[in-house]
């Protein structure tokens, strides 16, 4: 298959946004901050009108949620009720 170079000039002008996270991705980001996580929910929801995911996982016997934008930036974690 031959690629156009028009194709890979789009390509590299995207926003980095318009490539989301698989949910394995996630898992690897909260498990490399947070060694031995147990993680038990990934959702993709809208916070403040982003894109994001939401994390439900237990840490050092405490039950968390962390919010991961769609660069993989730790946005917060906070003890989950």
């Amino acid at each position: 298959m031959k690629v156009t170079p028009w194709i890979l000039t789009v390509l590299l002008f995207l926003p980095v946004t318009a490539i989301a996270l698989s949910k394995s991705e996630v898992r690897a980001i909260i498990e490399a901050a947070y060694p031995g996580a147990r993680i038990t929910e990934i959702e993709k929801e809208t916070h403040k009108g982003n894109k994001i995911y939401e994390v439900d996982f237990k840490h050092d016997g405490e039950n968390l949620e962390a919010i991961i934008n769609l660069e993989g930036e730790i946005i917060k974690v906070q003890i989950d009720d």
